[in-house]
């Protein structure tokens, strides 16, 4: 088989899982918040990413510095004074809490497709690292 015929079928695949992981997606999304099938599909999920991250390491990885690990502390550390600042602070209107934004944002089918297809990516470059 030459290199040719190997990359188109690459390609296909690819195209076949973008087309699986968007429909489980938009399956996922469809139940009922906070149920056992929500959460099952939501875990589920969590679980094949971690696994298919973790199963493709072929270089093993520098050593950091510690810098990723310190943006992280400020971007947790930024995101829980918002949440507290914004939780004392009234009207609620005026100042809304991470998760108030979040259901606002979220409140459409495609919009909580796309925020899953989003958290399975970011779970997919975590778990690589």
């Amino acid at each position: 088989m030459d290199s040719d015929q190997r990359r188109f079928e690459r390609r296909v695949a690819r195209g076949a899982g973008a087309v699986v992981v968007c429909s489980f997606a938009w399956f996922a999304t469809a139940f009922q918040p906070f149920s056992w099938a929500a959460l099952l599909a939501t875990v589920g999920a969590g679980l094949v990413v971690i696994a298919g991250g973790t199963r493709r390491r072929e270089v093993p990885p520098t050593p950091h510095r510690g810098v990723g690990a310190s943006l992280w502390g400020v971007l947790l550390g930024t995101l829980a004074a918002w949440e507290v600042a914004s939780f004392f602070q009234h009207p609620r209107a005026d100042h809304p809490t991470l998760s108030s934004v979040a259901n606002r944002a979220l409140a459409d089918h495609p919009a909580r497709a796309f925020g899953f297809l989003v958290w399975l990516g970011v779970g997919v470059v975590l778990s690589r690292q």
